[in-house]
């Protein structure tokens, strides 16, 4: 199949879908970068870009679902099938069941030919048979035969290991609400550049250029679109003015609530969206210690600090687990946003939903151990802020409940776990800790 994907000329939107799909599968990439490369290799433009985009997202996150419907409409079982022929079908059906314009007719004869052309001509009337029932018939009845997780899994096409997790976090009823609003259209949110413009002076700007946004409900420096625009055009508006930061993120910069002249610290900080946050709040006075372990996504911090104009943020490559003796109750405010399974981001990588999930216990100790280490360069009075951006109590709530246990001189302030249904955001954990004021001589 790579020697299909040398030249534009002859391709269809929906033939550039199957290749990708077939490529994520076969190499493990991520979904956005095998678009991203795709688009670009075949300078797609306009409706077919956007067709191309709706198709390739819409089938990676409705994979299992699918699956599903073929197995019914199917004479042949799922694995008797070739990732080429399985892609050919996804695609085809994807576009029966949940996309109005376009003519079932098209979806079916485009299914055939692209059976005749990468699997082999008697392919084409198997196809033609499959999705001729599909078309008839419609989606088939999900049953749910007493295991909630393998229906969930299936209804909402997210693994049945996640839908555990889920099931044992908020159970049946709660999880069916929070998978369900991971289909919901995925709008850019912004961060205002509060240095330089308001939101209502960013939302004006944005309308004189045809883009219809509002204030986030949450965040006090949010602005989300309510279309879908393109990354770089849109960039290329606001230029400085604001850069693209989920509201759950903004949110926990919030919380932290760093002040003009005080020593900040973020660990863990790439790309660095929370960390020009901050500044932006110290109105770009005091210090930020920015570090992360991927030294090559330090210059993601440092652009987005020179594109806003702050240059406060001092940047290292560090090992998160690791203390930095230099900081030790040297900080006022430390934010300790840890790497985490990312459960609560679903619905932006759709990918991810496929992923395997259970007791992980190197992740769980990285966790921990960098909230230790971080809890270090707390002073006296100073606030440590644990986050990430799942929503699983085994890498949240437990894990600073550990962390108190062990530190009595933090206390906790408050805690909160957003959630895609309820609060329109990303899921996300926060924790706000205080440590205790200590009298000089009096230890």
């Amino acid at each position: 199949m790579a020697q299909q994907m040398e030249t534009k000329k002859g391709y269809s939107a929906r033939e550039l879908a199957v290749l990708s799909l077939c490529r994520l599968e076969r190499e493990g990439k991520f979904g956005s970068l095998e678009a991203d490369s795709a688009i670009k290799k075949f300078r797609l433009e306009g409706a077919e870009r956007a067709l191309y985009t709706k198709l390739f997202y819409g089938v990676t996150e409705r994979r299992l679902t699918l699956d599903h419907v073929i197995a019914v409409y199917s004479d042949k079982r799922p694995e008797e099938l070739s990732l080429e022929m399985k892609n050919i079908l996804r695609v085809s059906v994807y576009q029966i069941l949940y996309l109005d314009r376009v003519p079932d007719y098209s979806a079916v004869n485009e299914g055939a030919e692209l059976a005749k052309k990468y699997v082999r001509k008697s392919a084409a009337s198997f196809v033609n048979a499959v999705l001729r029932r599909v078309c008839r018939d419609g989606m088939p009845e999900i049953h749910d035969d007493g295991d909630a997780a393998a229906y969930c899994s299936v209804k909402y096409s997210v693994s049945p290991d996640i839908c555990r997790a889920f099931i044992a976090e908020f159970g049946k009823d709660e999880t069916e609400k929070l998978l369900s609003a991971l289909f919901r259209p995925q709008y850019i949110t912004l961060r205002v550049n509060t240095l330089r413009c308001g939101r209502e002076e960013l939302i004006s700007l944005l309308a004189d250029n045809g883009i219809t946004a509002v204030p986030t409900e949450k965040s006090p420096f949010g602005v989300r679109l309510c279309e879908h625009v393109d990354t770089t055009t849109l960039l290329g508006i606001v230029n400085g003015l604001a850069y693209i930061e989920d509201e759950a993120s903004q949110i926990a910069v919030a919380l932290l609530a760093p002040r003009p002249g005080e020593v900040v610290a973020d660990v863990c900080a790439a790309p660095g969206g929370k960390t020009v946050s901050a500044a932006i709040m110290m109105e770009n006075k005091g210090v930020i210690y920015a570090s992360d372990i991927h030294e090559s996504k330090l210059k993601l911090i440092e652009k987005t600090a020179r594109l806003c104009g702050t240059d406060i943020i001092r940047v290292s490559c560090r090992d998160g687990r690791e203390t930095d003796p230099a900081l030790i109750n040297k900080c006022d405010r430390v934010l300790c946003d840890v790497p985490c399974s990312g459960l609560g981001v679903l619905a932006k990588k759709p990918d991810m939903r496929y992923k395997e999930y259970g007791d992980d216990e190197r992740l769980i100790a990285t966790q921990r151990a960098i909230l230790r280490a971080s809890a270090r360069y707390v002073k006296a009075g100073g606030t440590l802020v644990y986050s990430t951006c799942t929503v699983v109590s085994r890498e949240n709530g437990e894990n600073v409940s550990d962390f108190l246990a062990q530190n009595g001189d933090f206390t906790l302030v408050g805690s909160t776990t957003l959630l895609p249904h309820r609060d329109g955001t990303d899921g996300f954990y926060v924790a706000v800790m205080k440590k205790d004021s200590q009298i000089e001589g009096n230890e």
